[in-house]
């Protein structure tokens, strides 16, 4: 058994939540799952980023305090964990006394190590990206590419961050992969950010005066300094576990493996590990990074009307359903599209027919030829191959951050399954070789068992449901349920309903 941490970027809470943060937590949830499936001790951690000139600005826009708007859409993302049935052991919020403790610890420890020094920055912008910007990243007429927006000019005195200077560790790091980067295209991509950064001397502004950015993490021994965003957010990762007062859990758990999107790469591949190296602190396990997730082929926009609101799809798709899409059609490292047409092609598709179908079949026969229980073990040298190659496929793609990958292959275990019954054609067995149709039952209510078990991360209720049917809680792999033959004769096995009752849309 290993230690296992896994945690989402924070998101920033001057908006509501968006399809793409919701990707991102099913996607740690389903690694956490998987996780503590195979015996590991897990930690999960998700929050939000409340600090910065934006926050203040739409605070000031609504007439509220900066406090009361951070409180109000944390909670709405806290909301959205439990909405999409999200396993997390913590949530933090940068508001909170232990972040802001753990942020000047930090701070503190990269001073000490010469990790600082002051500057005067002279140059651009950008509000809504809450980046510095030069001319070469703006659009020809001068726009924020990301906001449509001019930056704005500044000149005042900053705290700079040595990066260059460790940035040679950070990248040996990296090409050791003793900080992975997964996918391995990202791996290639960071490398070149670095050594971009080494070439033109790219240190980085830590603070802002506190007369322009009041709402933030003060700088320690210095009050007419607030943090900036770098040392502030991403030191969320380890005040959540108590780096504060080096606690337990923070021993424990940390380093851990920090889930993001392609956009803050640079951020968390160089900025955090370099901070981590000043801090004399270790640098992230790993660095696992998704694309993001357009609407019907387009790239989501409010003047489109194409905003997806991940509440609202749970509800209108069911909780399990839009796991699947998100996990399953999404892939893992790359940009992806949300369409209702091909929801509906899997939906009905693959979870109604592949699925749901196969379980409910295989249930009513075993009620109609075995009296409702499970018939004596069954022995089947392929089938029994086929399951072990499923599982070990299945738990390669997931170390290889390809959770799209595995659960294509546990769906191809489903078909199998259903071609089996198309082979063996039980309800005519029935008649004339009843030991034999008691063997084939057998066969398929053990890889729906096995399913079950590889559809916890994915798909968490519907596995629960399977298993209540079996009457079965395999929730650990380890030692003995991923073996052939660990669902005991006679069991009694329970009706369920429809997993998949149809949507009107059908699939081809």
């Amino acid at each position: 058994m290993a230690n296992f941490y896994i945690t989402t970027a924070i998101p920033y809470t001057n908006a509501r939540p968006h399809i793409g943060f919701a990707m991102e937590l099913v996607q740690a949830d389903c690694l956490a799952r998987y996780h503590r499936l195979i015996g590991d001790d897990v930690y999960f951690l998700t929050g939000t980023d409340v600090h910065g000139q934006k926050m203040v600005q739409t605070a000031k826009e609504e007439g509220i305090t900066p406090m009361e708007l951070a409180e109000r859409n944390s909670a709405t993302f806290k909301d959205l964990t439990s909405g999409l049935n999200c396993s997390n052991d913590d949530f933090i919020m940068t508001f909170e006394e232990r972040h802001k403790r753990g942020a000047q610890k930090m701070w503190r420890a990269i001073a000490a190590d010469d990790g600082f020094y002051e500057s005067e920055y002279d140059g651009l912008y950008c509000v809504g990206c809450e980046a510095y910007v030069t001319e070469k990243d703006l659009t020809p007429e001068g726009n924020c590419p990301n906001h449509n927006k001019p930056p704005q000019k500044l000149k005042e005195k900053n705290y700079f961050f040595k990066y260059t200077k460790y940035l040679p560790q950070v990248k040996e790091l990296i090409e050791k992969d003793e900080l992975l980067i997964l996918p391995r295209s990202r791996k290639a991509e960071m490398l070149e950010m670095i050594d971009k950064a080494m070439e033109e001397k790219t240190d980085i502004s830590f603070s802002r005066p506190s007369k322009n950015l009041s709402w933030g993490v003060p700088v320690p021994d210095d009050k007419s300094q607030t943090m900036y965003v770098w040392c502030d957010a991403l030191t969320n990762y380890i005040t959540a576990l108590g780096y504060e007062n080096d606690d337990e859990l923070y021993k424990k758990f940390w380093p851990g493996i920090n889930l993001i999107g392609k956009d803050i790469l640079r951020f968390h591949a160089g900025y955090w590990p370099a901070m981590l190296i000043a801090a004399k602190q270790k640098p992230p396990r790993a660095v696992y990074v998704h694309g993001f997730v357009t609407s019907e082929g387009k790239k989501m926009s409010k003047s489109l009307g194409n905003v997806i609101d991940p509440f609202d799809a749970a509800d209108e798709l069911g909780i399990d359903p839009l796991r699947y899409y998100l996990l399953r059609e999404v892939p893992t490292g790359d940009d992806g599209d949300f369409s209702r047409e091909r929801f509906d092609a899997l939906y009905n598709g693959e979870l109604a027919n592949n699925l749901g179908n196969l379980v409910s079949r295989v249930l009513t026969m075993t009620q109609k030829y075995s009296n409702g229980k499970v018939p004596p073990v069954a022995k089947d040298e392929d089938i029994e191959k086929r399951v072990l190659e499923t599982w070990k496929a299945y738990q390669k793609h997931i170390d290889e951050f390809n959770l799209k990958a595995a659960i294509e292959g546990v769906f191809h275990l489903l078909s199998f399954a259903n071609e089996y019954i198309e082979q063996k054609k039980p309800w005519e067995m029935a008649k004339k070789e009843p030991a034999e149709v008691l063997k084939v039952l057998y066969r398929l209510l053990e890889i729906i068992r096995h399913v079950s078990m590889m559809l916890l991360p994915y798909m968490p209720q519907t596995a629960e449901k399977i298993q209540g049917a079996l009457n079965i809680s395999h929730t650990k792999l380890y030692p003995d349920n991923i073996n052939w033959g660990m669902l005991k004769e006679g069991t009694t096995i329970e009706k369920v309903e429809a997993l998949f009752p149809r949507t009107s849309a059908e699939a081809p």
